[in-house]
């Protein structure tokens, strides 16, 4: 009985042999274990599911080139020098706000730059484009703007949730009533004036002006008098304002948070913990402001009803 069955298990190893030699062309041997036909048949479910994967490989990788080519055609911008960092080279400088202002002359109003193969920034200059944009209910990125948050905090300008953001309007509101916009006149005119003489004294002195620094400057002393009653005097020649200084140091880092808000939230470079020391020096000045201005507004008037609403009151509710 065990002869018979040996001759057996003899005659259907040489078939299988047989059966390899022909379909997979394996050599023959004189013994092969058992399981060979369930690797072979496994080798056959792999390759076609190797052939699948590649197909469907093949495809998204067809797909993502279309799209990012297709993004790359669909704004102008600075060209691209390496595909991996795009124009992180150029966005990450310093003087970056100087490279938008020749960007925008150069692709005119709306321009894009890429932060590599999968993420890019569009730039708008257009002021109808713009008003479009603001007046319009579209959705905020709060990645991107928990990168401005280190200045803003939790403001109106970065705010994410509706009903704070409702609740902060509607307690600003009052600053712009017609009433108070009317007595701001006065205060714009005199640093309007002082706008002039600087223009004036870089005339006399053939000295190039930067117009984008000049109206944060001039926004600067403006704000200051009109909600806090101080003057910061950004604008007048001669003097060394600290808060223009401050400002050079916070908004060039800042604008490299907005693009990796994870760099405002662990400061590890040296000049983004130097922008958070100057945001801290801000606070605390606008806080003393804020105090100096409460007690000085309207202290001939012991009637609290009487005294003009100043703008620093609401935004330090």
């Amino acid at each position: 009985m065990e002869e018979v069955a040996g001759r057996t298990r003899l005659k259907y190893t040489k078939s299988v042999i047989l059966y390899l030699h022909n379909v997979y062309n394996v050599p023959k041997m004189t013994a092969v274990p058992s399981h060979i036909p369930l690797i072979m048949d496994g080798v056959k479910v792999s390759q076609a599911t190797f052939i699948v994967a590649t197909t469907l490989a093949l495809i998204a990788v067809a797909r993502f080139i279309y799209i990012y080519v297709r993004a790359r055609l669909q704004f102008p911008g600075p060209p691209v020098k390496n595909f991996w960092t795009g124009n992180l080279d150029q966005t990450m400088a310093d003087n970056v706000h100087e490279k938008w202002l020749q960007w925008n002359r150069e692709y005119g109003h709306v321009f894009q730059t890429w932060n590599g193969l999968f993420s890019r920034v569009i730039y708008i200059g257009d002021p109808g484009m713009i008003n479009a944009i603001t007046t319009s209910n579209w959705a905020k990125s709060a990645a991107q703007y928990d990168g401005f948050r280190p200045l803003s905090g939790d403001a109106l300008f970065v705010q994410t949730n509706h009903e704070k953001w409702h609740m902060q309007r509607k307690r600003l509101a009052p600053a712009f009533q017609p009433q108070v916009i009317d007595a701001q006149y006065g205060a714009f005119a005199k640093h309007l004036t002082r706008c002039v003489e600087y223009l004036d004294n870089a005339a006399e002195d053939k000295s190039l002006v930067d117009f984008s620094s000049l109206h944060v400057l001039i926004s600067l002393d403006f704000i200051g008098d009109i909600a806090y009653g101080m003057d910061f005097r950004a604008l007048t020649p001669g003097t060394v304002s600290r808060i223009p200084q401050l400002f050079e140091i916070v908004l060039p880092e800042l604008m490299k948070c907005g693009l990796f808000p994870l760099r405002a939230r662990f400061p590890i470079l040296k000049q983004t913990r130097a922008m958070h020391s100057a945001i801290a020096e801000l606070r605390l000045m606008a806080e003393k402001a804020v105090e100096n201005a409460r007690h000085t507004t309207d202290e001939a008037s012991n009637n609290p009803k009487k005294r003009s609403k100043k703008i620093f009151e609401i935004l330090a509710k």
